[in-house]
């Protein structure tokens, strides 16, 4: 019986041993982090921690991403290679590692793949947010790329009338010529009449999905003067509405003007979209191909610092042109603004050509009422 119990103990030690020598589960298979640039990125003014690169392709970490352009994603890890889908909107894309043998060398090669280092997912950030509608801005300069989302004129939905409403000063302070100065009081009417009466006021950036939006309106207010902050700023907060502010970026700081502080302020909340009006508010009627270059791109610039959003609307100083500013503008901007005219109708109005409802401290509130019917 001892003998017995002996084998029995021999042969379940040898089926042990037979059970440990079979090959090991296959490892999943990680990718190489990509090189971390010294180049900083942000998208829809929200800056990103770093940007990577590897093979020519740029990449961001995809929980960054995410966090700039909202969405969501899902990742599956297999043997040879790994997915991530991500879903931004009502987009998704699936990206793919570089698939490899079990040797670890590549056996099909990807265009751009995503990429996993065992820890962190990096995604190939130009194309996809290419095909989100975000446009690269690249301040050299400082080493910055900007990456904002604005509506292209050929891509809205035609027909809609649109009254764009331009205004300057909001106070009873009246240091300059009067009639640009809107009384606070006036003011709260108009935004009143605007919110009982069903009306949305909207940016430019909001004309994407224009057909979905009742009654829309565009506030537009000329120069950045500091009272858009003491004064116009609180009534927006007060009724929940959205305006424009087209700012000359030299005057920043200067008596009268917003400062750079009171500009950051009002770019985060949410209600305030910052556009340009050139640099120094010049004729762009009688300015050179040179001057009107550095008008234009110099305000943009200090824009897209200040908010981190490329500003894509540009606002004629004193309603001044010339067929070469209409052309430069063209080129660096999506839309142009006149002063007083017709109604602005998507995919019917030139996009550089765009004319306003003036608003002055004399206009009563019934003229308001008809500007915007």
């Amino acid at each position: 019986m001892k003998k017995i119990l002996a084998w029995l103990s021999v042969a379940v030690l040898i089926l042990s041993g037979c059970a440990k020598q079979e090959p090991p589960a296959p490892t999943p298979v990680y990718g190489t982090t990509p090189t971390r640039l010294e180049t900083a990125v942000t998208i829809g003014g929200q800056t990103l921690s770093a940007l990577y690169e590897q093979n020519g392709s740029l990449y961001l970490e995809e929980r960054e991403f995410l966090l700039a352009v909202g969405g969501d994603s899902t990742a599956r890890l297999g043997i040879e290679s790994h997915t991530m889908t991500v879903t931004v909107e009502d987009q998704t894309n699936t990206y793919t590692t570089a698939i490899q043998t079990m040797g670890g060398e590549s056996s099909e090669e990807i265009q751009e793949p995503a990429i996993f280092d065992g820890n962190r997912w990096f995604l190939p950030c130009e194309s996809l947010l290419e095909q989100l509608g975000y446009q690269l801005f690249e301040d050299t300069e400082q080493n910055h790329r900007y990456y904002t989302a604005f509506p292209k004129a050929e891509t809205l939905f035609a027909g809609v009338e649109v009254p764009v409403l331009m205004y300057h000063a909001v106070s009873d302070d009246l240091w300059g010529i009067s009639g640009l100065f809107v009384s606070p009081s006036e003011m709260e009417k108009q935004l009143q009449y605007l919110t009982e009466n069903g009306y949305t006021p909207i940016w430019f950036e909001d004309l994407e999905n224009i057909e979905n939006i009742e009654k829309p309106v565009i506030l537009t207010f000329d120069d950045g003067y500091e009272d858009n902050y003491t004064n116009l700023y609180p009534l927006l907060h007060k009724y929940k509405v959205k305006a424009t502010i087209f700012m000359i970026t030299g005057f920043i700081g200067s008596e009268h003007y917003l400062n750079e502080e009171q500009i950051k302020t009002l770019n985060q909340s949410g209600l305030i979209s910052f556009q340009s009006h050139s640099l120094t508010h010049p004729d762009l009627g009688k300015c050179s191909e040179e001057v009107l270059e550095k008008e234009m791109l110099q305000s943009k610039l200090d824009l897209v610092r200040l908010t981190g959003k490329e500003p894509f609307v540009l606002c004629y100083p004193m309603g001044k042109w010339s067929d070469l500013s209409l052309e430069k503008t063209a080129e660096y901007y999506e839309y142009g603004l006149f002063m007083s005219g017709k109604t602005f109708v998507t995919g019917k109005t030139d996009r550089v050509k765009i004319y306003r409802k003036y608003v002055s401290r004399t206009t009563s509130l019934d003229s308001f009422a008809n500007m915007i019917k």
